[in-house]
């Protein structure tokens, strides 16, 4: 794993991902996110900016395709990454008291 992987999944890009996953529905051609990223904003309360640096950023790293404009996929990849972190976060969040 690259110190960039290492530095987005521990950070609001994770947080951003599995929110992104809530977000996708089945049509005939698969799962998608059908929102630009003016609305995947206003959905998510962030800045187009931040939001379309939280895309490209967990695009570079195979976790989010561009199916077109306005349509996202959360790869395999994707939702290895959320597994993972959620199996992390039980761990985490059970472990509180030492």
């Amino acid at each position: 794993m690259t110190d960039k992987s290492i530095q987005l999944f521990g950070s609001k890009e994770y947080h951003f991902l599995n929110w992104l996953k809530s977000q996708e529905q089945k049509t005939s051609r698969g799962t998608t996110i059908n929102f630009s990223q003016e609305e995947i904003a206003a959905e998510y309360g962030s800045s187009p900016a931040t939001v379309n640096k939280w895309l490209q950023a967990l695009q570079s790293v195979g976790c989010v395709e561009q199916k077109k404009k306005g349509s996202y996929r959360v790869t395999k990849t994707g939702d290895a990454v959320i597994a993972q972190m959620g199996k992390i976060e039980k761990l985490i969040g059970g472990n509180k008291n030492g």
